[in-house]
């Protein structure tokens, strides 16, 4: 590897570890990671994926914002969110459960996410299990925190 693009995978890795689902990862493992995933830039209007989908990538926002969008089950009305800022992960439930995309997601500005296919994690379980086990530790924790989030709504709610 010739040093610029040595020096470039360094800082990828610097700019990836203050992720929060990096921050459980070695620089050895967020290398590892960053050889079976996507950098991949979304120009503004773009969409990721659309409800229905089949497709099983985890996303993470590395910068930009995204719209995520859903149809009610019951009304059919299309329900809007914001989904902003850096480190947010969204992919994740078809990522892990393999069930279609329950919400569309377009960006709202030019962006640029990281992409983490099913296959992807599957390669790298086979190569590192230590390396995946910690990467899906990263991914735990975000659910978690999502959980704890709906269920502390839920209380105020009542």
């Amino acid at each position: 590897m010739e040093q610029d693009q040595k020096q470039a995978v360094i800082q990828k890795i610097q700019e990836l570890r203050g992720l929060r689902i990096f921050s459980v990862l070695t620089d050895r493992d967020i290398f590892e990671v960053m050889k079976r995933s996507d950098i991949i830039s979304v120009p503004e209007g773009s969409t990721v994926f659309t409800e229905g989908d089949e497709d099983q990538a985890l996303y993470v926002i590395i910068k930009g914002e995204f719209e995520v969008t859903a149809r009610s089950p019951v009304s059919g009305e299309l329900i809007r969110f914001s989904c902003a800022g850096q480190g947010l992960v969204f992919g994740e439930m078809a990522f892990l459960d393999r069930q279609p995309r329950s919400a569309t997601i377009t960006a709202t500005e030019d962006s640029e996410v990281f992409g983490f296919t099913r296959e992807d994690y599957e390669d790298l379980l086979a190569a590192s299990p230590a390396t995946a086990a910690r990467f899906m530790m990263g991914v735990a924790e975000i659910l978690s925190r999502r959980l704890r989030g709906v269920d502390q709504r839920i209380k105020h709610s009542t």
